[in-house]
């Protein structure tokens, strides 16, 4: 009885030694270092990285017997930290690095690191000096690569944002998500008031800005009025035209110009894209319409406050509208130009316009 228990005992012993020289010799793997119920291996024992957006990449050692030694084939472009079970990998230059793992059992991992030079975006105006509502066209190009792919830019960046700093307005171009993508690569933009724009590209990448491009844009306001030069209005146009400024969502401007009598004259007004009541959109585009004429020309000429201003629309302008009331005048050096309110027995509400003319 003895001799069979101490032979049942060696054999437990024996299957336990087995058992925890199996459990600390199992082959070595790596994860990424995120925290969560999920399982995030590493790949085809391969990692990218991008450089310089990502200025790291975190990872968990996995299996061996625990001690693990560390060999990096260049450290002139990636430096590694060990603490533990947990690497951490740091760019320094782009190119391909070995890093190899091993332990005390002779397990290893041999992991490629891609560290990918960054693909920088900037962006390119086909014209830097135009007029107030002239077409000015933008595009986006790379100095790192001929050519690059959807997929290569939503790896490098999380969104592309097309500011203009001095007033703080945003256009989005690439927008990316697990779900979705949106990316416009050409786009155009009317400025409406004459000024020098510094137009801004922003990458980001992990919430953080990782690129930038810069254009400065001379907007001047030297035609007659708007975008018409009277001379050069020799027949009615046979469709209005909409002006779009990326950066406003609520409304578009929308012009015309008309022949009558040999004498031109151009009307604008707004059209709505928010779908406001017609009456309520109407007083909208009164005050915008208003303050639009102000920011040009300064304070109207005659008012209000005027107690001749329907005597001198009468006096003063040659292509009147029947039963429209005058609301203001701005006389230029080389326009007339009135907002007047009409009523549209069609849809039964009033709107408002601004009609033009020359001052001679």
């Amino acid at each position: 009885m003895k001799t069979k228990l101490l032979f049942l005992l060696l054999l437990l012993a024996t299957v336990i030694g087995c058992r925890k020289e199996d459990e600390n010799n199992h082959s070595i793997e790596l994860q990424y270092a995120v925290f969560n119920d999920k399982s995030n291996p590493v790949t085809n024992n391969q990692v990218t990285i991008n450089f310089p957006a990502e200025t790291k990449k975190e990872l968990v050692i996995f299996g061996g017997d625990g001690t693990y030694s560390i060999n990096n084939s260049d450290e002139t472009k990636l430096a590694i930290s060990k603490i533990d079970g947990y690497l951490t990998l740091t760019p320094l230059a782009p190119g391909n690095v070995m890093v190899t793992i091993s332990d005390g059992r002779n397990n290893s991992y041999a992991l490629k690191v891609q560290i990918k030079s960054q693909l920088i975006v900037k962006m390119n105006a086909k014209e830097k000096e135009g007029n107030i509502f002239d077409l000015m066209e933008f595009n986006l190009f790379s100095y790192s690569e001929k050519d690059f792919t959807l997929l290569d830019l939503t790896e490098a960046y999380d969104s592309l944002v097309w500011t203009c700093c001095n007033t703080n307005q945003r256009f989005r171009l690439l927008e990316h998500s697990w779900n979705s993508t949106h990316f416009t690569w050409k786009w155009s933009n009317c400025f409406f008031l004459p000024a020098e724009y510094k137009t801004c590209l922003q990458g980001y990448k992990n919430s953080k800005v990782v690129s930038g491009d810069t254009i400065s844009i001379n907007i001047a306001n030297n035609k007659d009025f708007l975008g018409y030069n009277w001379k050069d209005v020799v027949r009615t146009d046979r469709y209005n035209t909409g002006y779009q400024n990326v950066f406003l969502k609520e409304y578009d401007f929308v012009s015309y110009a008309i022949i009558t009598d040999g004498v031109p004259f151009a009307c604008l007004y707004i059209v709505d894209h928010m779908n406001i009541e017609k009456p309520v959109f109407a007083l909208k585009s009164k005050q915008i319409l208003f303050d639009y004429m102000c920011s040009l020309y300064s304070k109207p000429t005659y008012s209000q406050d005027n107690v001749s201003l329907l005597t001198n629309y009468n006096e003063l302008f040659k292509n009147k509208k029947d039963g429209a009331v005058p609301e203001c005048i701005w006389i230029t050096p080389k326009s007339k130009i009135v907002l007047l309110k009409e009523y549209d027995g069609v849809k039964e509400y009033f709107k408002y316009k601004i009609y033009a003319e020359p001052s001679r």
